[in-house]
């Protein structure tokens, strides 16, 4: 086949966006031309690093164990592919960076605060032990689950019980350089999974989060006590990566992080107001999805740790918000999702938003308790000051009416038809925090649906939650009928 044939199916295959199974991406996967396949790498600086490859189809990373990957819908697009060989390749990276003598830091508890401060340490990544809690679900194993309750940790504890699993495997990635445990005004259930951990023998830097009264006298205090606690950890890792720290560097690491920062607030947006290019001026809602749900959490959560990779990271994320607004210039999309849903707290079972997406349903917003991560840090003269005020705006550390109010602005923001909240049983924060947000959405018109994500391999109980959403979804669009007619 020729490399203009190549060209036109790939043309061909960008302008017809479809969600598609994994024996479809398989066989796409065949018009990709090889020298993009070989062109798309990860640790770009280390010369001649052939293992660097990560461009390869759903198969692939199927074969390594993921076996979810077969019953998953995918978009159609080259962005969507890179973006999942990305994320599927995150746990091998870290090996390689391990091997390569690059430091490596576990992070865990603060989901994305502390990272620009690790990556601005020459040769060292991060990566996120609390994100093996949907491990499981992809496996489709409860190894990771059995494993903690060996410790105590059973089905009384969030899905974030994963990662004690597989610190006590030590199969799932290579051993930490150092720990840094975030405690305090976060994850409860992660900080059972810290002292567990620091059980089996490994070390933890632990980082003080305070808890956030969100009244404006309260600021000034709480950022000097944060600013203290990024002065602790800055110390610590010049003496485990054996490097002083470099304003210089800390602020190229930073302008990096706020440009990835600012890609993925631009996609939400995009994706949110969803307007016409024919008039921006009007607000349509029904303009076609332009991404699938999946592929966007897997965008959303790139700034916890950048997937070990923070250079490679921004240009992963750079394609998808090209292809997105492309999609959108032409007005191309999924034709048959036209509900827009809002979904709080990321599902660990990512089979969710595919059945969600399959019943009509379009996520145009989201709250996945990482709201840390959105704010562009402001630069200065002091590290930790900059650190410490973006790290105010987390979404677990404050009030409730705190992240209420997130969710509010979601819905408001993107026009939602009907929300979606899919807690976890165990979870500290869900019970206590699921009934308020249901409340106040409810009290803006806007239908809810509340429930909790099942453990795989509970058949019975997935397939209420998949009845559950059939009946929501049939109510959301009885009221759209009637709104029309």
């Amino acid at each position: 086949m020729s490399k203009d044939t190549k060209k036109h199916q790939l043309y061909e295959l960008e302008a017809n966006p479809r969600q598609i199974d994994f024996r479809t991406w398989h066989q796409l996967f065949r018009k990709v031309p090889d020298e993009m396949i070989e062109n798309t790498r990860y640790f770009r600086d280390i010369p001649d690093a052939e293992w660097s490859q990560y461009l390869f189809p759903p198969s692939t990373h199927a074969v390594y164990g993921n076996r979810l990957l077969r019953k998953l819908k995918f978009d159609n697009s080259l962005a969507s592919l890179r973006l999942w060989g990305f994320v599927m390749s995150e746990g091998e990276r870290i090996y390689r960076a391990k091997q390569a003598g690059k430091k490596v830091i576990a992070v865990m508890g603060d989901l994305g605060a502390v990272t620009p401060l690790v990556y601005s340490f020459p040769n060292t990544v991060a990566f996120y032990p609390d994100c093996l809690w949907w491990t499981p679900f992809m496996m489709e194993s409860k190894v990771l689950f059995n494993e903690a309750a060996k410790f105590g940790l059973g089905e009384d504890c969030c899905f974030v019980r994963a990662a004690l699993g597989a610190y006590s495997k030590k199969a799932y990635f290579p051993k930490p350089d150092l720990c840094i445990g975030t405690v305090g005004a976060t994850c409860d259930d992660m900080n059972a999974v810290m002292s567990e951990v620091e059980f089996l023998g490994y070390d933890i830097h632990y980082f003080e989060l305070p808890h956030r009264h969100d009244q404006p006298q309260d600021v000034n205090r709480l950022k000097g006590f944060l600013t203290g606690q990024y002065e602790r950890l800055g110390a610590k890792l010049e003496e485990v990566t054996g490097h002083e720290f470099d304003q210089n560097r800390f602020e190229e690491t930073v302008s990096k992080v706020n440009q990835l920062r600012g890609a993925i607030s631009e996609l939400k947006g995009m994706l949110a107001d969803s307007e016409s290019s024919l008039d921006s001026s009007v607000r349509r809602n029904d303009v076609p999805n332009a991404m699938g749900a999946i592929e966007m959490l897997n965008v959303e959560f790139a700034p916890l740790s950048y997937y070990g990779d923070l250079d490679e990271c921004i240009d992963v994320i750079e394609q998808v918000r090209e292809t997105v607004e492309l999609r959108q210039s032409g007005e191309l999309g999924y034709p048959d999702q036209k509900i827009r849903l809002v979904w709080v707290t990321p599902p660990a079972d990512p089979q969710l938003m595919n059945y969600i997406e399959s019943l009509g349903g379009m996520i145009v917003g989201s709250e996945y308790l990482i709201n840390q991560t959105t704010p562009q840090i402001i630069g200065g003269d002091n590290f930790s000051e900059s650190l410490a005020g973006a790290h105010l705006n987390g979404s677990l550390m404050g009030s409730m009416k705190y992240r209420t109010n997130l969710v509010i602005d979601q819905v408001e923001r993107s026009r939602a038809e009907g929300v979606i909240i899919s807690g976890v049983f165990g979870s500290t924060h869900c019970p206590y925090e699921t009934t308020p947000i249901v409340r106040a959405v409810r009290k803006k018109g806007i239908p809810v649906l509340a429930f909790d994500v099942v453990a795989p391999g509970k058949v019975m109980m997935q397939s209420q939650i998949y009845n559950r959403m059939e009946a929501f979804m049939e109510s959301l669009k009885a009221a759209r009928r009637y709104r029309d007619w």
